[in-house]
C-alpha cells in the first residue's frame, strides 16, 4: 500500500469517527432538552397543584 493512500485512509477514519461523535452529541443534547422541558412542564403542574390546594392563587 502506498503511503498516500494509507494516508487518505486514515483521514476518512477520522472524519467517520468525528461524525460518528457530532450525531451522538447530538442526539444527546436533544434528549437533555427533551428531558429539561418535561421537568419543567411537571414543576408548573405540581406548583398549580398546591396553589389549588391551598386556595393561594398569584
Amino acid at each position: 500500500m502506498r503511503p498516500a493512500q494509507a494516508a487518505i485512509e486514515y483521514l476518512f477514519m477520522i472524519a467517520l469517527a468525528l461524525t460518528m461523535v457530532l450525531i451522538a452529541v447530538r442526539l444527546l443534547h436533544r434528549t437533555v432538552q427533551t428531558a429539561a422541558d418535561n421537568v419543567n412542564r411537571t414543576n408548573k403542574e405540581i406548583i398549580e397543584i398546591l396553589q389549588n390546594m391551598t386556595g393561594n392563587h398569584s
